[in-house]
């Protein structure tokens, strides 16, 4: 089994592949570059969820954003209104770790789920502001 480390996650090569089939033309979980996700930060019903590790949430997170571990998305920890619209990023194009939890978010019955490839090094290499 081969494993791979992302932004101090580890994931099994497996479960990397698998979440390398989604986000793809017509998947219900699609990309959002980081100014379209700054454009929906403060309207009503939109939740932002910070994928990454404690320590990185610490340092800088997209304003606003709610730290949740990938492989801990559930109905408890999501709003109970599932045509919210949620937006999960991580660390960068080479974490899979948002797209897993989006993907988690869609089988749940989340109908407007979206995730930020660029994860929080795009939202910084963009000049946006970030919270410590």
């Amino acid at each position: 089994m081969t494993l791979m480390f992302t932004a101090g996650t580890c994931l099994a090569q497996a479960e990397v592949n698998e979440v390398l089939t989604v986000g793809k033309a017509g998947d219900p979980v699609q990309d959002l570059t980081p100014a379209q996700v700054q454009e929906l930060i403060g309207k009503p019903d939109v939740v932002v969820y910070d994928c990454n590790e404690d320590y990185m949430h610490d340092e800088a997170h997209v304003p606003g954003a709610i730290l949740i571990a990938y492989d801990e998305v559930s109905a408890e920890k999501l709003p109970t209104d599932p045509s919210t619209t949620l937006v999960f990023y991580c660390y960068s194009p080479e974490c899979p770790a948002s797209l897993m939890a989006a993907k988690s978010a869609v089988a749940l019955g989340f109908t407007k789920v979206y995730y930020m490839l660029a994860g929080i090094v795009g939202w910084q290499d963009a000049g946006l502001r970030t919270e410590p």
